[in-house]
């Protein structure tokens, strides 16, 4: 099994814009969907992100479009999977990809060996 990392990206403003209830729901949907990632041994760990924060260092260029100013990254998620396609297929299975809230970066951790 390989390790994937998860990072979960949302509007920011939408997020800060939600009711207390709707902001519970989204929690609920998501511990459910967390506990069932945990009953078939997928999950290793995840946390939520708070929308406060700083960037550090350089500026990376890029020849596309840069990420939209309202857009951040609330979460990650780490779980496992044989391959990138069964990891992204463990990603759309997320009730709020399901329900167009949130898009799901997926990344392979990269495996370091080291010589004894």
């Amino acid at each position: 099994m390989k390790k994937f990392l998860l990072l979960i990206r949302e509007d920011i403003t939408r997020l800060s814009q939600m009711s207390e209830e709707e902001i519970q729901q989204d929690i609920a949907e998501m511990n459910s969907w967390v506990e069932e990632l945990v009953r078939f041994d997928t999950f290793i760990a995840g946390e939520p992100l708070e929308n406060e924060y700083r960037m550090v260092g350089k500026q990376v260029e890029t020849d596309g479009l840069l990420m939209d100013a309202k857009e951040g990254i609330s979460g990650y998620l780490m779980i496992q999977a044989e391959s990138l396609q069964q990891a992204a297929a463990i990603a759309a299975q997320c009730p709020h990809i399901i329900q167009d809230k949130i898009s799901i970066e997926v990344r392979p951790i990269m495996e370091i060996h080291q010589e004894p």
